[in-house]
């Protein structure tokens, strides 16, 4: 069973050396603060029994929608986490991802049965933008009372997520997701309302009774190809064409099967929306190859930023990769695109990491297509910010960085790719920081005050030998060039042997999920008798956790001075004591024995 009590509510712990929050890495990479380490745990206990598992894997489902009511979503495109996992240097990351989607397809038909938050009475607020962070801002704020309003230029939510292609997130995720979050939390959305240029503005907002304002517009426009500090010529041939349109274009069922079908079709761009695009393009029938700026190599600065299962399954879709080349100039012949001209990039960061290719213009290429699809990012729509007055002297968004509230005017707010463009997770988070700076506004609260925390990732424990990584399961190339999805998901035996692969790298407290699933009272304490300690070393030695260190004692030599927050409550120093100095909390003799064995058929490292 899992327990709803107050004894399982996680704690923050603070590293008393740094002064930094503990946590595994893979929660500080995050965007969310999802009690990553506790939710794997939990996957990792439960039933192998289809039916008896269902009931437990909804309430884990309860516990994810807490932390992020769009988790469903995430499951399907997020991985965030799995980049700073502890194990991916060694067989690889544990795939959350995939634990996250196991979860969302059971919760999915759950969701339309979540009952209403309580009716909200508090302030209105009014949120311009349905993507992402738009909509975890809104949530966020319904739940706390407030009656909350998302004007949305266009005719259905979601914002970049309808950009991202079905085969990876289906239609029916996004909306049965979404429609939950504004049903349960009385959010109000308007679609097919302007703000700005020529639509209501943001004094209309204010005198309409709206008494803070988050601005989550986006990026909707595609950033125009440039070489050096000038636009490149010849994107008004026909032929010539922006990705993002394509991708919205494909989703809303607008393209003709006969755009790309048999044309060679060139890509601009080496990030996931490129591949997006033409892996799209690849399943209308275009014969696609992908040009980027960036190396090969993804642990050079100058590397491809698009993930690894991007790029493989693009190649094995037939998709070709030409690295390190920019585009100086677009020919056409009679109105139409013909070919590029690609000299090599020599760089894509200079030396302080801010984005300014260089290329050798004497080492040229010449690429031919009957199709480019320029996709190498997103642009905001500055006409609305200046004209609103929220642009510094250098044209950049005047906001605090912590609070997201414009500096320039009292109650807006500015986040997600507005601000600055990323995942669909770290917008959310800018709709949950700007959640808690409206709240704080409203009540005439400091809006800094306690809001910067800095962190510090759990270590590894270390094992002789480490469980390999679940391979990823696709279809074959043959069978999944259409929309449906092609990556198969976790059966509940795939999901729970994979969540046993976590570590549990975090302090106890932080997870406390062997007190929620009712395996033990509570987190054992563990005590030194410093009287008795010899200060052998032998439970520095043997711990796996890093916890045992030894200290310079007062009357000389050293002893086990502190057992430190990385401590798992294991034992293995208890059992393995000679003096008898360590002791544990409700833990008897025979039980400590049992942990050894059982530690030692885990894989412990072994004592040199």
């Amino acid at each position: 069973m899992i327990s709803q009590g107050a004894q399982a509510q996680v704690e923050e712990v603070i590293d008393e050396l740094s002064g930094k929050v503990c946590l595994p890495p893979c929660q500080i990479a995050c965007p969310l603060g999802v009690d990553i380490q506790r939710t794997n745990t939990m996957i990792a206990h439960l039933p192998l029994d289809t039916q008896e598992a269902s009931s437990l894997i909804i309430k884990i489902g309860d516990e994810l929608y807490e932390k992020n009511p769009m988790f469903p979503i995430c499951g399907y495109i997020c991985g965030l986490c799995e980049k700073e996992c502890n194990y991916k240097d060694q067989t690889g990351a544990v795939r959350r991802k995939l634990l996250v989607r196991f979860i969302a397809d059971y919760y999915l038909p759950h969701l339309e049965t979540r009952p209403r938050l309580a009716f909200p009475s508090k302030e209105k607020i009014a949120v311009i933008g349905g993507g992402p962070g738009g909509l975890m801002c809104a949530y966020m704020l319904g739940k706390n009372g407030h009656r909350v309003t998302i004007f949305e230029r266009g005719f259905e939510m979601g914002g970049v997520l309808r950009l991202v292609p079905q085969y990876r997130l289906s239609k029916e995720t996004i909306d049965t997701t979404l429609n939950t979050l504004v049903r349960i939390a009385h959010i109000e959305v308007k679609y097919g309302v302007k703000i700005g240029n020529g639509g209501k503005t943001l004094d209309d907002l204010k005198n309409e009774g709206y008494r803070a304002i988050f601005i989550a517009t986006g990026t909707p426009f595609p950033r125009p190809l440039t070489f050096g500090r000038e636009l490149v010529a010849g994107t008004k041939l026909e032929g010539v064409l922006f990705g993002l349109d394509i991708l919205t274009d494909v989703n809303q069922g607008k393209v003709s099967p006969q755009l790309f079908q048999d044309k060679k079709v060139i890509v601009l761009g080496g990030g996931n929306v490129a591949f997006d695009v033409a892996r799209t393009v690849r399943r209308l029938g275009g014969n696609v190859s992908v040009v980027c700026l960036e190396c090969e190599d993804k642990s050079s600065k100058d590397g491809i930023p698009a993930d690894v299962e991007e790029i493989e399954g693009g190649r094995e879709e037939g998709i070709s990769i030409t690295y390190s080349r920019g585009v100086e100039e677009i020919i056409g012949e009679d109105s139409k695109f013909k070919k590029i001209k690609c000299p090599r990039c020599t760089s894509v960061f200079d030396e302080n990491g801010i984005f300014n290719p260089r290329f050798d213009q004497s080492d040229s290429i010449y690429l031919e297509g009957d199709v480019l699809l320029v996709t190498i990012g997103q642009a905001q729509e500055r006409s609305f910010f200046q004209q609103e007055d929220l642009l510094d002297e250098k044209g950049s968004l005047d906001i605090d960085q912590l609070t997201l509230m414009s500096n320039r005017k009292q109650g807006f707010f500015l986040g997600g790719d507005v601000r600055r463009v990323g995942f669909a997770a770290e917008a959310m988070r800018d709709g949950m920081i700007i959640a808690e700076s409206i709240e704080r506004y409203l009540k005439g609260e400091d809006l800094r005050v306690e809001r910067k925390k800095e962190y510090e990732g759990a270590p590894i424990l270390e094992l002789r030998d480490y469980k390999p990584q679940t391979e990823l399961s696709w279809k074959p190339v043959e069978e999944r060039m259409d929309f449906s999805p092609f990556e198969k998901g976790f059966t509940l035996e795939e999901a729970v042997e994979e969540a046993k692969r976590c570590l549990c790298c975090g302090p106890c407290v932080s997870c406390k999920a062997c007190i929620a699933l009712e395996l033990q009272p509570e987190i054992p304490e563990i005590e030194i008798k410093q009287d008795i300690c010899i200060g052998c070393g032998l439970c520095e030695s043997l711990c796996s956790y890093h916890a045992v260190r030894l200290k310079p004692y007062e009357e000389g030599g050293e002893k086990a001075a502190n057992i430190v927050i990385s401590c798992k409550g294991c034992g293995l120093c208890v059992a393995s004591c000679p003096q008898r100095a360590i002791t544990i909390s409700h833990f008897s003799d025979d039980h400590l024995v049992g942990k050894i064995w059982t530690l030692a058929e885990e894989g412990l490292k072994e004592v040199s």
